[in-house]
């Protein structure tokens, strides 16, 4: 595994918890410091040690990106299933919040699901389209973004015809709501209208490098590649750090890079052979400093846990 020796953005020491966890895709720690992540087996389930995973719930489908609420229930987008939910983590009761569509456009790929300091939710859906796999080889920019009032009571489409949106993040000052786009590779920013979004804005550069000849009908020939996977990058999950970095995963490269403030990117840990880092959808900080760092994957049956050089931004449920 080499690391990027010109940049003081580093993480170190990657050793697995949670062995026996299914399909980590997010992990979420709470200000405690008790590490949580998604899990087909149940719902989310609680890691707590390298052998051990408390499991909580059962949710159906594949968990997939989540979000701690003040009361420390549990938001959960499942993917495939096209519904979000609401785990009570004391009692392991499920409500359904959202389900099957919203204005007319299903739900079915709802990727993830992110908490403000208002207590609304944002939410991405990455396709509309039923064939996932048609998607992914075409590029179809027909994902959207939807926000859930903070009563929980209303919900509405706040941006259309977004290109595979993912992974989501906020900045400390809640400006911008920033998303990962998986197909692309990249970033892009839209600027926070109270309840609404202006026009996105690309942040940072591409992250990787599918040519236009390598979108369509025959792109899944190109992907029995791993070469060209790598190449590709596929960019999923992204948080914050204190300094105002926006770290990206890119799990076909496993890859990790972080796009400073300015927009220029940097790698932060690369291990083409996956050895190490393998699939890696998503980042958590935590810890007293906040410099444990946690990555989770869709490809292993555990998380990643290591120690950071920069302090993680909080999350809304951590403050």
């Amino acid at each position: 595994m080499s690391e990027t020796a010109e940049t003081p953005i580093a993480l170190k020491g990657l050793h697995p918890i949670g062995r026996g966890v299914e399909r980590p895709e997010h992990v979420v720690v709470t200000g405690d410091g008790r590490v949580f992540a998604s899990d087909r087996a149940s719902a989310v389930a609680e890691l707590t040690g390298e052998h051990t995973v408390r499991r909580i719930g059962r949710a159906g489908g594949e968990p997939n990106g989540f979000a701690l609420d003040r009361d420390g229930h549990v938001l959960i987008a499942n993917w495939g299933v096209g519904a979000l939910q609401e785990l009570d983590p004391v009692t392991g009761a499920i409500a359904t919040l959202l389900a099957d569509q919203l204005e007319g456009r299903p739900l079915k790929w709802l990727n993830f699901v992110l908490l403000d300091s208002l207590g609304a939710l944002w939410c991405s859906v990455s396709t509309t389209a039923d064939d996932l796999l048609d998607t992914i080889a075409r590029g179809t920019p027909d994902g959207h973004l939807f926000r859930v009032a903070p009563d929980r009571r209303s919900a509405h489409v706040v941006a259309d015809a977004v290109g595979f949106p993912n992974c989501m993040a906020l900045d400390r000052d809640e400006a911008y709501l920033y998303v990962v786009r998986t197909l692309t590779a990249d970033v892009v920013r839209f600027p926070i209208h109270g309840e609404t979004l202006g026009p996105q804005e690309r942040f940072g550069p591409p992250l990787g490098d599918r040519r236009p000849d390598e979108f369509g009908p025959d792109a899944g020939r190109f992907l029995a590649d791993p070469q060209v996977g790598r190449r590709w990058g596929m960019a999923d999950g992204c948080a914050f750090d204190a300094e105002g970095n926006l770290w990206v995963t890119l799990v076909l490269a496993n890859r990790i890079v972080a796009i400073r403030p300015d927009g220029t990117a940097t790698v932060v840990l690369d291990n083409p052979d996956g050895a190490a880092l393998h699939g890696p959808t998503s980042i958590a900080w935590g810890g007293h400093d906040m410099r444990d760092i946690y990555v989770g994957s869709i490809l292993t049956p555990h998380v990643l846990k290591g120690r950071s050089s920069v302090p993680g931004l909080p999350m809304v449920h951590q403050r």
